[in-house]
């Protein structure tokens, strides 16, 4: 019988990286070649400008956009499609969300509807710096690894 194959994906804002459960008391394994590292937020190359009113004299400064916001959305769109392309390659069965809040939410807007619905839990908080072992014990009410 195949095993129930449970991919945990751990990210922050800045790096991600898939780890494989292959059923209980497998424990988790790091998977090469599934880690994932965010581009540099890049910095506007001029200042926030000024608008002028149509209906009148007055002026308004325009707000500049953050660029650390738009490179967060991109890289989690990024794990999402690393992760729907190992999806329909059959590699895993199950998935499991570790991200600090922030990037959860990224994560969750992004996820495609075949792998949203493979995900069986989430846990939000950035446990991407914790060794393997601790890991595991937060994922207990989950998984059994």
């Amino acid at each position: 019988m195949k095993p129930v194959v449970t991919w945990v994906v751990l990210a922050n804002a800045r790096a991600a990286r898939a780890l494989e459960n292959r059923g209980p008391g497998k424990g988790l394994v790091d998977l090469n070649g599934m880690n994932w590292l965010a581009e540099p937020a890049t910095v506007p190359r001029d200042r926030a400008g000024v608008g002028h009113s149509s209906a009148g004299p007055g002026i308004s400064a325009v707000e500049q956009s953050d660029p650390q916001i738009h490179a967060d959305k991109r890289f989690a769109q990024t794990v999402s499609e690393k992760l729907s392309k190992a999806f329909t390659a059959k590699k895993f069965d199950r998935l499991v969300i570790v991200a600090g809040p922030r990037m959860m939410g990224l994560m969750r807007s992004s996820l495609d509807h075949r792998v949203r619905a493979r995900v069986i839990g989430e846990i939000a908080k950035d446990l991407s710096a914790l060794p393997l072992d601790v890991v595991e014990t937060h994922l207990g009410e989950i998984i059994v690894v």
